[in-house]
């Protein structure tokens, strides 16, 4: 398997294994803990990733299996080299500033199942057999485009780069919502990750 690959697939198992580490233990009241009205619980940011990636599925499987149709905006010769710059200049691991989620991206509950841990490692590792799907794929040259808004394109390595940044973005979001005066102090029941 490819280097790139190999790197997006280990960040992507070690957010896996970080999410159950830090939260796995946690009640289900201590996930639904919210600092604010407007900001997100530990599950929130969570589920946000889970409802994100998935975004990302349909378009993967089409470049799997070639059936892909590329757009207008994906075939343009510069067009996702330049907003492949600006997303991973945004989208970093650590905050650099403050982004608010375009709707499509937003997570669906206020508050989310007390199972909402092992849900966000399973779907990771969905996410990770389709990424292993595109191996066969240049990673330069194949385009997608971003859920949120139809002229916003990009390689697939440059995808796939923001996909990782993006949950070490939400993971260190979740783990200061835990470090916040007033998060609950109760230990709820342990979660057992098989890998």
């Amino acid at each position: 398997m490819d280097t790139y690959l190999k790197h997006i697939i280990n960040r992507i198992d070690r957010s896996s294994e970080e999410a159950g580490r830090s939260f796995g233990k946690l009640s289900g009241n201590q996930l639904n803990w919210k600092p604010g009205p407007q900001q997100w619980s530990i599950g929130q940011c969570l589920e946000h990733l889970i409802v994100s990636n998935r975004q990302y599925f349909p378009q993967l499987k089409e470049l799997a299996s070639n059936t892909k149709q590329f757009t207008f905006w994906e075939r343009l010769p510069l067009w996702p080299r330049f907003w492949g710059w600006l997303m991973l200049r945004s989208v970093t691991p650590v905050p650099k500033q403050k982004l608010k989620a375009p709707k499509v991206f937003e997570p669906h509950e206020s508050q989310v199942v007390p199972e909402i841990v092992q849900l966000f490692i399973t779907h990771n590792q969905q996410l990770i057999q389709h990424i292993r799907n595109t191996r066969n794929q240049d990673y330069d040259r194949p385009h997608i485009t971003s859920p949120a808004a139809r002229f916003v394109t990009y390689s697939l390595r440059d995808a796939f780069t923001i996909l990782a940044n993006h949950e070490e973005r939400h993971l260190l979001q979740a783990r200061r919502v835990m470090s916040l005066e007033g998060f609950p102090k109760e230990v709820g029941g342990m979660l057992n990750i098989e890998r």
